[in-house]
This record gives C-alpha cells, sequence and structure tokens, in this order.
C-alpha cells in the first residue's frame, strides 16, 4: 500500500467517526449496532497495512496506533505517513 492510498484510508475513516457521532446523536446508537457494523472495515484495512510496531502488539501498539489514527490535528497524510514508517513509538 502507497502513504497516498493510506491518507485517503484515513480520510474515510475520519469520516466514518462523523457519521458515528451524527447517528450517535440522532438515534442513540452508533455504527457499531445493526448494519453500520460493516464500517469498521476500513478500520480493519488501515490496521493491517500498519507498520508492525502498531499491528504486531496487540496491548500497546493497537492502543498508540488508535491515539494515531484520531489524532486530528495531524493531515491523514502526517498520519498515514506515521502509521506506515512506525516514527512514534512508546
Amino acid at each position: 500500500m502507497e502513504k497516498k492510498d493510506m491518507a485517503l484510508l484515513i480520510e474515510v475513516e475520519d469520516t466514518l467517526a462523523d457519521m458515528d457521532e451524527a447517528l450517535e446523536q440522532l438515534t442513540g446508537h452508533g455504527h457499531a449496532n445493526g448494519e453500520f457494523i460493516k464500517l469498521d472495515n476500513v478500520f480493519d484495512v488501515i490496521y493491517r497495512n500498519s507498520h508492525i510496531v502498531y499491528s504486531g502488539n496487540p496491548e500497546e501498539g493497537q492502543e498508540l496506533f488508535f491515539r494515531i489514527l484520531m489524532s486530528r490535528n495531524l493531515t491523514p497524510e502526517q498520519r498515514a505517513d506515521i502509521l506506515m514508517n512506525g516514527t512514534v513509538r512508546v
């Protein structure tokens, strides 16, 4: 996977997180309920294509992965670079 592809997936994940927040406000249920569960596939693709520092360490790596992915103060390109290169470590 190339960095530009990862950045696009991160943009999609951001949009899904926004949608989830709106769904929660409107219905009281987030995307993990019912048919919306299928949206988690984007998260899984990003996770599986991230550096082994994040994807190979279920305890610490996954938490750090999630924090980086949700860091909206960084651009999708910056987050893609970090997640693909493993440049942020505990």
